[in-house]
């Protein structure tokens, strides 16, 4: 793993970084497939393919045929090449700009397909996001928490591991995406991202999920059972996680039994519902999570493994990306007048 970190009050110097390909631009402009919304003879000012109208629809720059510098040029990521190789459906994705200048100058491409690359920075694309990987799984990712001041060593570990976990294949609910999952004992989960959980009598663990948990259903709530656990998880596995956190709030009990999951003090016999995922209803039916250990994708999209530099084929899963990185949603966005 390789690590930048750039502080928000300057950049690093990104002088002398090649940014565009003119191979590249000559590739995407012998590609005869026309570009959607582009009339005939309009203004195409790097002679990529792609008309200067479309380029500021698609946020790429018309003055150089490779946005992002990485030898694909915008045509080819945006819509492919010649019909017959979809490369946006394959993740690639053009806009990853200020990322790819900063990646290049500082690490060497022949490092690729062996390591992933963080970039510790302030913000992106200005809004309050703790950050955002390359699409699931993948190479990079971004840590971004000048929202909350940079935040604490323990929110920007837990946030560390939250982006490196989707480098590895995890989604916000394990192997679904959704997010606050209550049966979900996870890093993934935003309820844990900044503060992990108790385990084994320690505090503010942070750690991917290490238990199955069966499916929980939001309009029959149960403290006196708390979760159930499908197996080889055991109530005695449960019983060793505490600390958990539901609505933004660390309640008492463990997740084997007697969890006050409403944080009214009182563990009630009687079921209720409550709204755990900020969805307005409490009847949400979560399916049962997963144990994060045991799914694990290392292979970075499919191209980090290869025992041979300089290859560049995938690693021949049926599917590279579970999301592509176009597809990939800012991680633990805060409104701007909640930040601090």
């Amino acid at each position: 793993m390789a690590f930048l970190f750039l502080n928000g009050c300057g950049s690093a110097d990104l002088q002398g970084v090649e940014t565009a390909s003119t191979l590249q631009g000559v590739a995407a402009a012998a590609v005869p497939l026309p570009v959607p919304g582009c009339p005939v003879g309009a203004l195409d000012t790097d002679s990529d393919g792609i008309c200067d109208l479309v380029e500021a629809v698609l946020g790429t720059n018309p003055n150089s045929s490779d946005t992002d510098g990485d030898r694909l040029s915008d045509y080819a990521e945006a819509f492919g090449f010649g019909g017959v190789l979809d490369l946006p459906t394959l993740g690639a994705n053009a806009r990853w700009t200020d990322f790819d200048v900063i990646k290049g100058k500082y690490f060497t491409a022949s490092r690729a397909p062996y390591f992933h690359y963080m970039l510790f920075a302030n913000r992106y694309s200005g809004g309050n996001s703790s950050g955002i990987s390359r699409g699931i799984p993948a190479h990079d990712f971004v840590v971004t928490l000048g929202f909350i001041g940079g935040g604490t060593e323990l929110q920007q570990a837990g946030t560390l591991m939250h982006e490196l976990g989707h480098n590895i294949g995890l989604r916000h609910g394990g192997n679904d995406d959704s997010n606050y999952k209550p049966n979900y004992l996870s890093i993934m989960n935003y309820e844990y991202q900044f503060y992990g959980f108790g385990k084994g009598g320690l505090n503010n663990v942070l750690d991917y999920s290490r238990v199955q948990v069966a499916a929980f259903n939001e309009a029959t709530v149960n403290e006196v059972s708390a979760f159930a656990p499908v197996a080889p998880t055991t109530e005695a596995d449960l019983a060793l996680i505490s600390g958990l956190r539901f609505n933004n709030v660390q309640v008492t009990g463990n997740a084997s039994a007697n969890l006050d999951f409403d944080n009214n003090g009182t563990i009630q016999a009687a079921s209720y519902a409550l709204d755990f995922n900020r969805s307005g209803a409490a009847n949400n039916v979560f399916p049962a999570s997963q144990n994060d250990w045991t799914a694990l994708l290392y292979d970075g999209g499919g191209q980090i493994g290869f025992a041979a530099q300089g290859l560049s084929q995938d690693l021949g899963r049926e599917e590279r990306f579970l999301v592509a990185p176009e597809k990939m949603e800012p991680c633990l966005t805060v409104d701007a007048r909640d930040a601090r």
